[in-house]
């Protein structure tokens, strides 16, 4: 490990790879960008090469570590991890890298500098992050996945806009920035998670960035079950607002302005409404993990 908590370990050569990545935090509404990730992680059997101690880079009492039971029902301790995978896609013209991670408390320049550096020594094709930001959008109409690029080349390419956001920034800013002085071609694909549904996981915006991601990537990523998981979560939403005016005429006007509302980048969106009277409920059913 190095003296700035970084251990990396050597993975041999890498066909120009696709970047992407996903960090809990400012831009992961409901851990989707970051569950996209495990799953690319896992479909691709892609194995770690990069890990980051979390001493150097949080305050703990800000973000704390977790305790689960293992299959024993013995108490495991788990730390906020940073970590990349590579993978070797023999049926796409490139490989891939997935970085995962948790949005430090701290050095965020140090942590995003390094991580660049060790990113850009594979000569990337590209590099995509993910955002998953709350929008006015209802559950019954398919998750919009809105891309944006600096770089008007690849915003044609991949028919992207470009984000006019000032403001506030999230880790990923800063690593955008870090990669740019590398000349790393950049993109960003961005969900819009209804807002009402700030839950621990969302099957449908999951499944709608694995599928925005198959230009990215040069092939199709396995959905696995997540179609079934989509049902299953639509049918649990459709359950908690059952027989509820208040929640149905909400939902109806979202329905009404889909697809006008401003677009989710890697930065914010839309002032959104008010609605936690009229939808607690449904939260609280879906938290509640009934199927």
């Amino acid at each position: 490990m190095d003296s700035d908590g970084f251990s990396v370990s050597d993975i041999g050569e890498l066909r120009s790879p696709v970047v992407v990545m996903a960090f809990t935090g400012w831009s992961d509404t409901g851990t989707v960008t970051t569950d996209t990730a495990t799953r690319l992680i896992e479909a691709y059997h892609a194995d770690p090469f990069l890990s980051v101690d979390a001493e150097e880079y949080y305050v703990f009492t800000e973000t704390r570590p977790t305790v689960k039971l293992d299959d024993n029902g013995i108490r495991e301790l788990h730390w906020p991890r940073n970590e990349a995978f590579a993978a070797r896609l023999r049926d796409a013209a490139h490989d891939i890298i997935v970085v995962r991670g948790v949005e430090p408390d701290l050095k965020w320049r140090a942590f995003a500098q390094r991580l660049a550096k060790e990113i850009a020594r594979f000569s990337p094709s590209l590099v995509c992050t993910l955002v998953a930001r709350p929008a006015a959008a209802p559950h019954t109409r398919p998750i919009q996945v809105n891309g944006s690029s600096a770089d008007p080349a690849l915003a044609e390419r991949f028919g992207l806009g470009r984000s006019m956001y000032q403001g506030p920034t999230g880790i990923l800013g800063v690593i955008h920035d870090a990669l740019r002085t590398y000349n790393a071609p950049l993109i960003s694909l961005a969900a819009a998670i209804p807002h009402y549904l700030n839950v621990e996981e969302n099957p449908p915006a999951t499944r709608a960035l694995l599928r925005a991601l198959e230009p990215v990537i040069g092939l199709a990523p396995p959905l696995g079950d997540l179609d079934e998981e989509t049902s299953r979560f639509i049918e649990r939403v459709e359950e908690a607002s059952r027989g509820d005016d208040q929640i149905a005429g909400y939902v109806r006007s979202l329905e009404e302005n889909y697809g006008s509302t401003e677009e989710a980048d890697e930065e914010g969106g839309a002032d959104l409404p008010n609605a936690d009277d009229i939808l607690r409920d449904v939260e609280d059913l879906l938290r509640g993990g009934n199927d």
